[in-house]
C-alpha cells in the first residue's frame, strides 16, 4: 500500500472512532484498534492510539470540564493507573491474534450482559465497584489500549446527567492514558513512525470530535447507552471472527 493512501486510511479511521467517542463516550479506541492493526503493527497501533486520544479526550473534557464528578473518579483511576502495567507487560509477550480474539469475546460478553440483562441490576457508585471496574479497564487499556467498556458501563450506571458522564469518562481516560503513554516511552514504543502515523490520525479525530459532538447534544441518555452497547457487540464480532 503506497505510503500517502496508507496515511489517509489511517486519517479516515481516527475520524469515525472519534465520532463515536464524541457521540457515545467512548468507541475511539475500540474502533481503531479493530481496523489499524490491519493496516499497521499492533504495537504501533496501540501507541497511536494513545498519543491521539489524548488530544480528543482533552478537547471533551475541557469543553464539559465543570460537569466532571472528582468524587467518582478518584478510586477507579488510583486502580488504573496500577493494572495499566500488568496490561503492558502482557501486551510485550502476547501474540496480536490472541489479543484481538480476547479482546473480541470480551466486548461481546459485556456487550450482551448490559443490552439484555442489565435493567434487572442496577450498578451501585460505591468505591468497592469504581475499583473493579477501574482495574479491568486498566488492564485492558494496558493490553489493548482499550479501557472504555469496562469503564463506562460503571460511569453509564453511577452517573445520570449525560453531561457528568461524558466529562467523568474523558478525565479517566485523560489520567490512564497519560500513564500509559509513559510506560511505552520507557519502553522505547514511541517512535519516528509512530508520530508521523499519529499526525494523521489527529487530522481525522478533529473532523470526527466536531461532528460527534454536534450529534451528542441532541440525543437522550437512554440512546446513547443503546448506541455504546450495539456498538461494543458489533464490534466485538468483528475482531472475534477477524481476529
Amino acid at each position: 500500500m503506497s505510503g500517502p493512501l496508507l496515511f489517509l486510511l489511517v486519517a479516515l479511521i481516527a475520524l469515525a472512532g472519534s465520532f463515536v467517542q464524541s457521540t457515545t463516550g467512548f468507541g475511539y479506541a475500540v474502533t481503531c484498534m479493530a481496523l489499524w492493526p490491519l493496516l499497521l503493527p499492533f504495537k504501533t497501533a496501540t501507541v497511536v492510539e494513545l498519543i491521539t486520544a489524548t488530544f480528543m479526550t482533552v478537547t471533551i473534557a475541557v469543553r464539559y470540564w465543570k460537569f466532571i464528578n472528582w468524587r467518582q473518579l478518584v478510586w477507579p483511576c488510583v486502580v488504573a493507573v496500577c493494572t495499566n502495567w500488568v496490561g503492558v507487560q502482557i501486551l510485550q509477550s502476547s501474540t496480536e491474534t490472541f489479543l484481538r480474539r480476547v479482546l473480541g469475546a470480551a466486548l461481546m460478553v459485556l456487550a450482551v450482559y448490559f443490552l439484555f440483562f442489565s435493567e434487572r441490576l442496577r450498578i451501585r457508585p460505591t468505591r468497592s465497584n469504581g475499583m473493579i471496574a477501574g482495574a479491568v479497564a486498566g488492564l485492558s487499556g494496558g493490553m489493548f489500549s482499550i479501557g472504555g467498556p469496562p469503564i463506562v458501563a460503571y460511569y453509564l450506571n453511577a452517573l445520570e446527567d449525560k453531561r457528568e458522564y461524558t466529562a467523568t469518562t474523558q478525565m479517566f481516560f485523560i489520567i490512564t492514558t497519560m500513564a500509559l503513554l509513559v510506560m511505552h516511552i520507557r519502553l522505547g514504543n514511541v517512535t519516528r513512525e509512530v508520530l508521523r502515523f499519529s499526525a494523521a490520525a489527529v487530522a481525522g479525530l478533529a473532523v470526527g470530535t466536531g461532528l460527534g459532538l454536534a450529534v451528542f447534544r441532541r440525543l437522550p441518555l437512554t440512546t446513547i447507552k443503546r448506541l455504546v452497547y450495539g456498538f461494543m457487540l458489533g464490534m466485538g464480532l468483528y475482531i472475534l471472527i477477524f481476529g
